[in-house]
């Protein structure tokens, strides 16, 4: 049995519900701290979009399809098993199993794709993938009831008029991450997990800690200092924070880097029947698309994908061909910066326009994907900030720099951690509770990782060209 313990969890997102939630199973006391209050909101984005946190959202995609990464496959059918539990016990589809349409770069499946497709025939998924130019899979789909789904997309200037190859995956769709946050605090609630929410006591200050007594030179965390200048004891203190781990834990530099993937809207009037109904769930799947070079420089302008509408009536299209950083100057106790500087996210109010780059690879996807919208403005637009890690994986771990196992971390979603939500929580409270003998087959990729190279974009550092300071 595992000596339970007083925990403190900073940060009332995906990650720090989760992980709220399966600790206080296994027995531990949880506080969760946050300065939003989404005991009030229930984590409904506001009409005006200034808001800073990637877990209030209408929607976020699910996906099991990673390219080699076998592992994260894995975990997203494990995480998919508990979404379908969870659609049961809310009464209400938190797990849209909508469909996504993997749209090439050509008419040809890409090497990412093909890596895709020979893991899910690997696992014995190939059933649930259907490929447009395959007769075969057509049929199936045919007889599944997915072929309306199979949508054609002409390539343009195409001098033969090929369409672009694409694959439906129909485990596929999206998660109703508002919903879904509000529906983990509610669980959390319900399994005896505290809250304290606000600007004031809800507001994270500082790790209070003391000199250990068994490791010379590092500190030992008791608790955390908020706002309102109270001190929160506590046995250990678990930052998950998103965009914000690196500005309360300075410790994380080396492994993170805030950056910003773009996001645009229409809205549909449910008194226009037609588009209304074309672009439901039910008619519509979430559609990815990798790009050819064919923007106005002729680079490639990356990934763009959007979700059927919401029930307000959204269509709501991202951007993450390009992840803008803000290189402002660091503070002396960051553990890791380039040219004394590092990326945080900018306020909110600055974060509701997005750059031209974004908007006119937007504009291009719209044009050939979502033709209805060609002439319309956008309903709303903001940049959402993200915690990209230095390899894409997420960072679950037991932070070094401090003693006695005091100071954990759970954070790092690089853009693809919400889908995640119903399972992130057991794999880290192993990690928690077991340290290097837990039985994760996630650790080896989420562990601490100093001795990692740091990649994903993240060498680039204040002179590269994603720096807002650097955009022509």
């Amino acid at each position: 049995m595992t000596e339970s313990k007083n925990v403190i969890v900073v940060g009332a997102g995906i990650f720090g519900l989760s992980l709220a939630v399966a600790l206080r199973k296994k027995g531990h006391s949880i506080t969760v701290f946050d300065k939003q209050v989404y005991h009030e909101t229930g984590y409904q984005p506001p009409e005006n979009d200034e808001f800073q946190a990637a877990s209030v959202d209408h929607n976020k995609i699910f996906r099991a399809s990673y390219g080699s990464k076998l592992h994260y496959q894995r975990l997203a059918y494990e995480s998919r098993d508990e979404w379908l539990r969870i659609n049961k016990d809310a009464g209400s589809d938190l797990f849209v199993d909508s469909g996504m349409l993997r749209v090439q770069p050509t008419s040809e499946l890409g090497a990412l794709e093909k890596e895709t497709l020979t893991n899910m025939e690997r696992d014995g998924l190939r059933p649930s993938q259907f490929i447009k130019s395959d007769a075969a899979d057509r049929e199936r789909a045919r007889a599944e009831g997915w072929e309306a789904k199979l949508l054609e997309f002409p390539i343009p200037d195409d001098p033969e008029q090929k369409t672009f190859e694409a694959v439906l995956d129909s485990s596929a769709g999206f998660m109703r991450c508002s919903a879904a946050c509000e529906y983990y605090r509610k669980l959390a609630l319900s399994k005896g997990v505290n809250f304290k929410f606000g600007p004031k006591e809800g507001e994270y200050e500082s790790i209070v800690s003391i000199e250990s007594t068994t490791s010379p030179g590092k500190n030992r965390a008791t608790g955390i200092k908020t706002k309102d200048g109270l001190t929160h004891p506590a046995d250990v203190v678990v930052i998950a924070a998103g965009s914000y781990t690196t500005q309360l834990l300075p410790d994380m530099a080396y492994h993170l880097e805030s950056s910003a993937g773009s996001i645009a809207t229409f809205k549909i009037d449910e008194s226009n029947t037609a588009l209304w109904d074309k672009y439901s769930p039910e008619k519509f799947p979430v559609i990815t698309w990798k790009s050819t070079p064919r923007n106005k420089a002729g680079k490639d302008t990356g990934s763009v994908y959007v979700l059927p509408r919401t029930p307000e009536g959204l269509v709501k299209i991202g951007y993450r061909g390009i992840k803008f950083t803000n290189f402002q100057p660091a503070p002396d106790d960051a553990s890791f910066n380039q040219d004394g500087k590092w990326s945080v996210p900018l306020s909110p109010k600055d974060s509701t326009k997005i750059p031209e780059p974004a908007v006119d690879a937007i504009r291009q996807f719209v044009s050939i994907f979502l033709p209805d919208f060609t002439n319309t403005e956008f309903y709303s637009s903001k940049l959402c900030w993200y915690t990209d890690t230095l390899d894409n994986s997420f960072v679950i771990d037991w932070v070094p720099t401090y003693a006695d196992n005091s100071v954990f971390v759970t954070t790092g979603g690089s853009g693809h951690g919400a889908k995640f939500l119903p399972v992130l929580g057991k794999h880290a409270a192993d990690i928690f509770d077991n340290k290097e003998n837990n039985t994760s087959a996630m650790y080896p990729f989420w562990r601490w990782r100093e001795d990692a190279n740091r990649g994903n974009g993240l060498s680039e550092g204040p002179n590269g060209p994603r720096n807002f300071d650097n955009l022509e």
